[in-house]
């Protein structure tokens, strides 16, 4: 059982000490530290425990920082922690950097601690320094944990404290794998004959050897030739661990080349992409931190700030929906950044002000890609609301099919905070409740395809309503109508598949109801019947069009003969009643079978006509098939 355990606490509150202790290990490992004994950078250990049954457990122990001005280092190091080891001094109390560790692991998310109560062996009044303490954690999501008086120097409660950290683990689930790794880089480095080594803590998914991978957001692919654990290479790494990994793709970060440094993520292609752009829900803690009147103040709208997630920070704007926030609320914001970052959604991140000076507040982000042009929409926020107050599977694809409409089947969308089956379930709950229905290979918002099919049909029945003589709706008017919702995606040869089971057909260019009957306009009935009865007479004799039609009533009158197929347009100067043409395709069609062959001279004669209508009228039996020219000669086809 893989498990990660993180320090907090002050500045020479004895927290690498007690890393050493515990582990036998100087997590300070950089030459200034060990100086200076102060520890600036990351600092990492192996703790091996067993369990109250016998469990093995490996504990990865990150040891941050605690003097303020590497709070930046400290955001990082407890981004991926199954538990906290809150240190504090027992001859010096709770101090400022307790406070602020204390604030950034509960924006968070931590709610397991154990604090360690060092330095016990030179405490004037042990008991008033733990009752101190314990006054100090009410109102904080760690007033229940237990607190150890421990001395690093005389060994004084080493052996309780593993035992409470074993319990403690074994209590909590073990990290969860949900098919996407991801490992925020602390660390980057090159080893000759290996190339570019990356470590952090592994979380959300397994890594092998030989994955193809990339680094975000840059978007550097990269492959993972080896993996290490505690200094023992493996060949597959799991949730929880501690893990380096040799990507020799990509170089270290440099003023000459763009490579791999810390802040980055490593994880898969398909797990998202990177925004400037993210929608959270902003909360503040209640209690101020000593030393840092910017907790205590309102933050405002556009209030500059910086960001903490995972190992990375960015600059950027806050733009609030409810006004300031002051201490103790909660309330929507849309973070908008100086550069993009990856995160998933449900991600938690530390927001600090711009100066870096003071732990302002902590957020979950809601959407990994926030919408600016969407966030002043009542309709927006209420999705959002409403995703502020839920962090299941089915909240989130509530919130994704209403702002996008359309979601594939597989895989799951970008920046997917759950496992592919955690989604696969929640659409079957979601179409179980008739909130999503299934279309080609995704699923759609079902009360918005409703709404888009029903509006479909009323423009199918309006036209016909409006123009009775005309065959239908043109494909390309109602594609047009439509083109704003489906700017994401094309869904319009979805829609005429749900129009057909309604009954509403695609004709070539034309949507028509199969139940509309075309009908003359009243006001072009009297040019109809003129124009039908000279064609009746006059039969292949007809005059031509200009004739036949010489004012504007009655070539609308003609046009809409021709639509609806009661008189045939020969060419542009040549109609014939379709009845006349159904008359000479008989004769035609006898002639030749008798005859094997004719003339245009001869099927004129047959048909006694002029050359004015015969010509276009054969040339109109050839098309339709009915019979085919060899040079001066037709036959039947």
């Amino acid at each position: 059982m893989n498990f990660i355990l993180g320090t907090a606490g002050h500045i020479d509150h004895g927290k690498s000490s007690l890393v050493q202790a515990l582990t036998g290990t100087n997590p300070d490992r950089l030459p200034e530290e060990q100086k200076r004994g102060v520890t600036i950078e990351l600092g990492f250990a192996h703790l091996g425990l067993t369990g109250p049954e016998g469990q093995d457990l490996q504990v990865g122990v990150v040891d941050v920082p605690g003097h303020a001005d590497f709070v930046n280092n400290m955001v990082a190091g407890v981004g991926a922690l199954d538990l906290a080891l809150i240190v504090v001094a027992a001859d010096d109390g709770w101090m400022p950097q307790s406070e602020e560790h204390l604030h950034i692991l509960s924006y968070l998310g931590m709610t397991r601690a154990i604090i360690a109560l060092t330095k016990i062996d030179i405490a004037e009044d042990p008991e008033f320094a733990l009752e101190f303490v314990r006054d100090s954690l009410v109102g904080s999501p760690f007033e229940e944990s237990p607190i150890l008086p421990v001395s690093s120097h005389t060994g004084e409660g080493l052996d309780e404290l593993r035992s409470a950290i074993a319990t403690a683990l074994t209590e909590s689930p073990e990290p969860e794998d949900l098919g996407v790794p991801c490992l925020p880089v602390d660390r980057a480095f090159s080893v000759k004959g290996m190339g570019t080594i990356v470590t952090g803590t592994l979380s959300r998914g397994g890594l092998s050897t030989g994955d193809k991978v990339v680094l975000q957001p840059q978007g550097h692919a990269v492959h993972v030739r080896a993996i290490q654990n505690h200094s023992k290479s493996i060949e597959h790494a799991r949730p929880g661990m501690r893990t380096a990994v040799n990507i020799p793709d990509v170089a270290l970060d440099s003023r000459k080349e763009r490579g791999v440094k810390r802040g980055q993520i490593l994880t898969l292609p398909e797990a998202g992409t990177p925004s400037d752009t993210i929608d959270v829900i902003l909360t503040r803690l209640p209690r101020p931190i000593p030393s840092q009147p910017g907790s205590e103040r309102p933050v405002k709208n556009n209030q500059k700030i910086r960001l903490h997630y995972g190992s990375g920070r960015v600059n950027g704007r806050v733009r609030l929906l409810d006004g300031e926030l002051l201490p103790g609320q909660s309330g929507l914001a849309q973070i908008r950044l100086d550069e993009a970052l990856f995160v998933f959604a449900n991600d938690r991140i530390v927001v600090r002000d711009w100066s870096g000076e003071a732990t302002l507040a902590g957020a979950r982000v809601l959407d990994a890609h926030g919408s600016r042009r969407h966030l002043g929409k009542e309709d927006h926020q209420i999705q959002l609301r409403a995703l502020s107050e839920a962090e299941t599977p089915e909240a989130f694809l509530t919130y994704l099919i209403h702002k996008h409409r359309y979601l594939p089947a597989k895989p799951a969308p970008q920046n997917f905070p759950f496992s592919n089956r955690s989604y696969k379930n929640a659409l079957k709950d979601l179409s179980g409740k008739k909130q999503i229905a299934r279309l080609d290979q995704g699923h759609i918002d079902a009360a918005w395809w409703e709404d888009i099919l029903q509006r479909a049909i009323a423009a199918v029945n309006d036209y016909h309503q409006t123009n009775p003589d005309l065959p239908g709706i043109q494909l390309q008017t109602l594609r047009n109508d439509f083109a704003r919702e489906f700017a994401q995606h094309d869904l319009f040869d979805n829609l005429l598949a749900a129009l057909r089971e309604k009954d509403i057909q695609n004709e070539g260019e034309y949507l028509k109801a199969l139940s509309h009957q075309t009908d003359i306009p009243p006001e072009l009935k009297k040019e109809a019947k003129d124009i039908l009865k000279t064609l009746t007479t006059e039969q292949l004799n007809a005059p031509n069009k200009k004739e036949l039609a010489p004012t504007p009533a009655a070539q609308r009158a003609l046009a809409f003969l021709i639509r609806v197929g009661q008189v045939v347009s020969l060419d542009e100067k040549t109609v014939v009643h379709a009845d006349s043409v159904d008359a000479a395709s008989e004769l035609v069609r006898s002639h030749l079978a008798t005859h094997e062959s004719a003339t245009a001279s001869d099927l004129r004669q047959l048909l006694n006509t002029s050359r004015r209508v015969a010509m276009p009228l054969l040339e109109h039996l050839d098309a339709k098939g009915l019979t085919r020219r060899d040079g001066d000669l037709r036959f039947l086809k």
